[in-house]
This record gives structure tokens, sequence and C-alpha cells, in this order.
């Protein structure tokens, strides 16, 4: 059995009020297991690491049923658990101040006639701009925190903390209501915080940004060819019947508007290209951009947005079309905008080193928690290294074994450093039997094997 740091322990034993006392006592065990697991992270590979003196066949009646019962059957739910995680991330990180979230969705890969909520969806690591490749599995909506890095606030990284199951088939609720109702949750559980939301393409729809509630401003992208209108609507002579105008007059849509800027000669013209220098990815650019003011009723009604056109002088990525529902500087919306990448990151680094798509469970409870409960561990792993894992001797060790591929706020070394030091809290070679040293012997060499 692995020894949980008391580090770590302090700092997840508010999610006790989640659970009940033996499924957290299940959840401390399976959260360390999964962290020490070498491979395929199935549950009885897990179970297997977080029971190092069992070894039975799978043919034989094992002792790990609690482990599988702690999905499938547990009376714990992932709404519950991800409030108190919210709570306590926040109290950790961000106790003052606007809070940034980003809402993205992502493909777990699965297979399986039986498997419940599974279906055919976009493939975006395997699509490209002239071919939508499809595949089959689960469909998640994830709700992240982005949080600065320390020492260097030019660079961000997200931290998950609630996640949605988007069904397959008409009549479901589609990515954006799923979105918008884990934004109301996060109201509803942080009163009073303002939130800056960060999402893409598929996110601009009226489902989550009509009657958006004003302690949010919204910041993502707009079509090329969005039908916007200005503000304020043109007075309507008294001799003429019929509704007021609520609206203006149409004006050019984000691609004619760049087109306007190109042919622009004069500095007074308000389609007119500005030099604006900007810190995204942890380096400085210089990129031209222009903004206007208008209204996009098909997806904000009334609200008036800002719309920013950024385009990259040297050609290096197509132009980018933006807008936020507050205004502020041009390099504020790109800067903040940027900061949506740290989702994709997560996302691979969930899939490469949480092993998240490895679980084969096929019923609702199990399909409905074990990928929550694994963003819960990578986020509960994220927070440690924040608050208390840099400082630690294992951190420092694992610096001086770095290459320069490696970061030392990548998952993948938070995760080293934590294998490290729960290692040397469990290993005492001084305080051992037997019996003992020779189970920590056969766990080694196994490891050694998975490892080469």
């Amino acid at each position: 059995m692995w020894t949980m740091i008391p580090t770590l322990a302090e700092i997840g034993q508010p999610l006790g009020a989640a659970f009940t006392d033996a499924s957290f006592r299940t959840h401390c065990q399976l959260l360390l297991a999964w962290v020490m697991c070498l491979g395929d992270h199935n549950v009885y590979r897990v179970a297997t690491t977080a029971n190092l003196d069992r070894d039975l066949p799978r043919s034989q009646r094992h002792c790990f049923d609690r482990f599988y019962n702690f999905f499938c059957r547990s009376a714990w739910i992932p709404a519950a658990v991800a409030r108190e995680f919210v709570l306590l991330v926040v109290t950790q990180l961000a106790r003052s101040g606007r809070l940034t979230l980003v809402v993205d969705d992502t493909l777990l890969h699965k297979r399986g006639q039986h498997v419940w909520g599974i279906g055919w969806f976009r493939d975006a690591v395997a699509s490209t701009r002239k071919r939508t490749a499809t595949a089959s599995g689960h469909n998640w909506v994830v709700l992240a925190l982005s949080v600065r890095v320390p020492l260097c606030p030019t660079l961000s990284f997200c931290i998950p903390l609630r996640a949605l199951l988007h069904l397959p088939g008409k009549g479901r609720p589609g990515c954006a209501t799923l979105a918008r109702s884990m934004l109301a949750e996060v109201l509803d559980w942080l009163p009073g915080r303002d939130i800056t939301l960060l999402g893409d393409g598929a996110y601009s729809a009226k489902e989550l940004l009509l009657d958006l509630p004003k302690a949010v401003e919204f910041i993502g992208r707009v079509r090329s060819d969005a039908a916007l209108y200005e503000v304020k609507p043109r007075r309507q002579p008294r001799s003429k019947r019929g509704p007021k105008p609520s609206k203006g007059p149409r004006l050019p849509s984000p691609k004619q508007g760049a087109a306007r800027a190109d042919r622009s000669r004069s500095s007074k013209s308000e389609w007119q290209w500005q030099d604006v220098e900007v810190t995204i990815y942890g380096e400085k650019c210089r990129l031209k951009a222009f903004s206007y003011e208008a209204v996009w009723p098909r997806v904000c009604g009334l609200l008036p947005v800002m719309v920013v056109v950024v385009r990259d002088p040297e050609g290096r990525m197509e132009d980018a079309y933006l807008f936020s529902t507050k205004a502020m500087p041009l390099a504020a919306v790109i800067e903040k905008f940027a900061e949506r990448w740290g989702i994709e990151v997560m996302f691979r680094a969930s899939k490469q080193q949480m092993h998240i798509e490895d679980p084969q469970h096929w019923s609702t409870g199990s399909v409905l928690k074990v990928a929550p409960w694994v963003w819960l561990v990578q986020g509960l792993v994220m927070l440690w290294y924040l608050v208390e894992g840099h400082k630690t001797q294992e951190a420092k060790e694992e610096e001086r074994l770095m290459g320069p591929w490696d970061s030392d706020w990548s998952l993948r070394h938070m995760l080293r450093v934590l294998r490290r030091t729960t290692w040397n809290a469990t290993f005492d070679s001084n305080s051992a039997s037997a019996d003992e040293l020779l189970n920590w012997f056969l766990s080694l060499q196994r490891a050694w094997i998975l490892a080469t």
C-alpha cells in the first residue's frame, strides 16, 4: 500500500465532504495507485498497484471489487466533488480578482457495442482543413481554470474543474448548452466573482451567450462571414409605419472589414490596420489588428460586442477573427484569447500522461464518473505541485535530470516529482521486514520491466 505524503493529504482533505468515509478512503488509495501505476491504466492494473501484497489471477474472485464499485455503484456524484474542488482551487490560487475560465470539448476514443453514451464525433486531431475525420468515443465538454505560471507571468496552464458528457442523437443538449450549465454552476458556487470565459468558435453560440450574466464576459472567435450590424439604429420617419428598428444598418463582416483595411489609404479611415505588440505563448511578437463595435443578433442578441481582426504580418498564420462582449485594448483581447491554448495542452496531457482513455467501462454510472474523476486527479496533482510540490527536494532532483525539451511546469514533470516523493515516503529500508523487502523487490522488478 502506497503512503500518502502529508502535503497531498492536507490539500485533498476538503474533498472528503463529497464522499462517504469508505468512498473517500477508496478515492485516496485509487489516487495514489493511478499516479504510481505504469503502463495501461485499466482498473485491474491500477488496483494491483494499490495492493502491492496481492497478486491474484483474473480467473479468481479478487479483492478489487470495491475499486470497480467506486465508479459504478458508489453514491458520490461528480457535481458534488467538482463543487468542493472548485472551492479548494479558488481558495488556494485565486482568492480575489477576476477568474479566467476556458471551455472546450475533447473526444475520448472508446469502442464497444454495449458502451453507454458512445457515439461518432469529429476527431479534431485527425481532421484537417480539407477533411473531417470522425471516430467512436465519448465527447466531453470541460470547463477549466486558467492559472498563470509562478515566476513566469507570460505563461499559463489550465486546471480542469468540471466535465459533462455530450450524448449523441437529436434532442440532446449540445456542447454550448452544456457549457452554459457548467457556467451557471460555477456562478452559483462562487457568488460575487467576475469571470472571463474563453471559448473557440463552437461556443460562439446563442445557447451560451444569449442573456449572458453581467458578471461574465466572453472572448472567442466570430465567423468570418458573420452578419453584424451597427449598434445604434437609424431614426425612423414618423410617416413610416411598423415597429421601430432595434439595430442599425448592416456592417461589413470581419473578412470584408479586413479587405477594406487592405484597400484603405487614408490614416483617418475607420478601417485601418494598427501595429500591436503582444505576448502570446510565452513570446513577444508584433501583429496588425483593428477593431469596431457591432451587434451580432444571431448569437448575442442586441448586446454590443467588440470585433477584432488580427493578422500576422509575417504570414505564419491565417487571419483571426475575434470578439469580446466587453470593450478593452486590442492587445488585451489577443493575449487573453491566447490563454485558451492551455486547455488543448491539458487535454493532451490527460491522454498521454494520465491515460484517461485506458479504462474500459460500459455501464452508465462508470462512464459518467471515470473521466471526471481522472481529471480531478490531474487537477489535484497540479494544485499540489503549485502549492507544495515545487518546493520539495525531489523537485530539485528531477530538475537536474530534465532535458532541454522538458519543462518544470509540465504535467509529466509534476507526476515524476509526486512519484519520487511518494516512493521515498513509502519505502523505508530501516523499518522493513524480510517479507516487505521481498514484496518491494518484486514490485520494483515489475516496474523496471514495464519502464524498459
